[in-house]
């Protein structure tokens, strides 16, 4: 592809304004290339060209569609590393901000207008009393890059909240869903993220995935590189480090940690799903947020079986639900607004 097509791909789709042919195109050619020096110069071009152009300290779409950070506030924050960000880019910022196949709102209007996103959210949290709140569907993923640079990659069915301006002794911000994060290192200035069940995950600076959807049977924390300290109800009652995983059991408190492949921690954002040792219930769940489709489980005696299963993101709703229930024991229907596995 020629540098300037790419530009010219490029600029379409953070305008708003590709068909999604193009942006098809455009993502399709970052994967393929996601190693090249050059790309990521060009990309790194971009950016700083969009940061000039819409100066703020901290901005998102109004839709959440694209999210690029302006200054840093803080200056105990250092700039990132050029070898770390290379490692960001190749994970999860060369997706583009949106993974190929991401629903756009049916509301949004075609031309995205990038602003400050915030208003008052006072009932999701009493810490701050003004917050941007974002959200996501079923089969949509965004990326948001805050303020001190830390990059967020959210998955789908996912709420995250954050304050407008990080208080000067931490910086705190609440998950409800799946997110990957990239959090810059600052060593007086913690990163905390609060999840379901009274959990929160401390972090000095590292990759990370935190897999925390309300009703799930386990809050899942697994770390890529770094480390972070897990607490619930302020106890601390875990400390990861590079390769290691935790998993807390919700209706009983049980933890588990274990070793875990980087590849499976960060597979959904290229699209695919890997779920190791997960129950019925939350498989079914997850195949629901990765397809976009209603799927029920009717069937309470599936509901705690624990399987491991993978998909590629060529892989059918169908494809995968045989796949399922031959593993399961079980049967599937399509009903009218969906799926039934029984």
């Amino acid at each position: 592809m020629e540098r300037e097509y790419f530009k010219y791909l490029f600029d379409l789709y953070i305008s708003g304004n590709g068909t999604e042919a193009q942006r098809n195109e455009l993502f399709d050619y970052i994967r393929s290339n996601h190693t090249d020096e050059s790309l990521i110069a060009l990309m790194d071009e971009h950016y700083d060209r969009i940061r000039e152009e819409v100066p703020s300290s901290a901005f998102v779409s109004r839709y959440g569609d694209i999210s690029l950070p302006g200054s840093i506030p803080d200056p105990k924050v250092r700039p990132l590393k050029t070898q770390r960000y290379r490692l960001w880019a190749a994970a999860a910022i060369l997706l583009l901000l949106v993974t190929a196949g991401a629903v756009y709102l049916a509301d949004a209007p075609q031309k995205p207008v990038v602003g400050i996103a915030s208003h008052p959210d006072t009932a999701s949290t009493n810490v701050v009393a003004s917050v941007t709140t974002i959200r996501t569907g079923n089969k949509e993923q965004k990326l948001i890059v805050l303020a001190d640079s830390t990059r967020i990659l959210v998955n789908g069915a996912t709420i995250l909240r954050f304050p407008d301006t990080f208080g000067k002794d931490k910086r705190e911000i609440y998950l409800e869903g799946e997110a990957y994060f990239d959090v810059q290192h600052a060593a007086e200035w913690p990163f905390i993220i609060h999840t379901p069940e009274g959990v929160s995950t401390i972090v000095l600076g590292t990759a990370f995935n935190i897999k925390a959807y309300p009703g799930r049977k386990q809050l899942i924390v697994s770390v890529v590189t770094g480390k972070v300290k897990i607490t619930k109800d302020t106890k601390a009652i875990s400390v990861l480090g590079n390769g290691q995983e935790m998993r807390l059991t919700t209706s009983n408190n049980k933890i588990e940690e274990r070793q875990v492949a980087p590849l499976l921690v960060d597979s959904w954002q290229r699209g695919d799903i890997n779920l190791v040792d997960e129950t019925m219930a939350d498989i079914v769940k997850d195949l629901q947020i990765f397809y976009g489709i209603n799927i029920r489980l009717n069937n309470p005696s599936l509901t705690n079986l624990v399987l491991t299963i993978g998909f590629k993101k060529q892989t059918s709703v169908e494809s995968a639900l045989r796949i399922l229930c031959e593993l399961a024991d079980a049967r599937f229907d399509k009903t009218k607004d969906g799926y039934v596995v029984y």
